[in-house]
């Protein structure tokens, strides 16, 4: 039996969904940790840009988990 790695689909069939997730989330860690570090207080603002963030990550794996499966013709 061939492993998966983590980018993989299946073996050896790479996938680029997670990688631009993977990407997105060191970009939310790193932009997360310099704002904390340079800020005392939490804004608006950057509630919604986390927000954003986050929805960009987990979002498009969903749909396209949920595009593959079937259930839309």
């Amino acid at each position: 039996m061939e492993k998966t790695g983590f980018f993989e689909e299946a073996p050896g069939k790479r996938s680029m969904m997670r990688l631009c997730s993977f990407i997105l989330m060191l970009t939310f860690i790193g932009i997360n940790s310099i704002y904390f570090l340079n800020k005392e207080a939490i804004e608006m603002n950057f509630i919604i840009l986390d927000l954003i963030m986050l929805l960009g990550i987990f979002v498009p794996k969903y749909l396209q988990k949920f595009a593959e499966s079937g259930i839309i013709k």
